[in-house]
C-alpha cells in the first residue's frame, strides 16, 4: 500500500482572527478534524459557484464537534471558515456508521 503525503493546511491569517472572533474557533482547532477517523465530507453546493468548497464535520483535538468549510488544491486545504456543529450536523455525525477517510494528517 503507498504511503500517503501529509496534508498541508493553509488559511488567510485575517480570516482566521475575523472566525475565531464569530465563533470562538481557532483554524489551528479546526485543522485537527481532518485527523477524526469518523469525520463526515460533504460537498458545500450552496458555496461552490467560484471554487468547489467542501465541508467536514468531525472531533476537533479539544473534544469539541466542529464543521470546517475548505477548499482544495493539490493536495493541500485551504480553511475558509469554522465553526461548532449545528443539531443536525450532530446528528449526521452520530449517525454515520462507516466514513470515508480523504485524507491523512500527520
Amino acid at each position: 500500500m503507498a504511503k500517503q503525503k501529509p496534508l498541508q493546511i493553509h488559511w488567510d491569517p485575517a480570516k482566521a482572527e475575523r472566525n475565531q472572533s464569530k465563533y470562538g474557533v481557532s483554524f489551528d482547532e479546526a485543522a485537527t478534524v481532518f485527523k477524526d477517523r469518523h469525520a463526515v465530507f460533504s460537498d458545500d453546493e450552496e458555496h461552490s459557484q467560484k471554487e468547489r468548497r467542501e465541508i467536514v464535520t468531525g472531533m476537533s483535538n479539544r473534544k469539541r464537534l466542529l464543521t470546517c468549510f475548505f477548499a482544495r488544491a493539490e493536495g493541500s486545504v485551504q480553511v475558509i471558515a469554522a465553526r461548532t456543529a449545528t443539531h443536525r450536523e450532530r446528528q449526521d455525525y452520530d449517525d454515520e456508521e462507516s466514513t470515508k477517510v480523504l485524507y491523512q494528517v500527520k
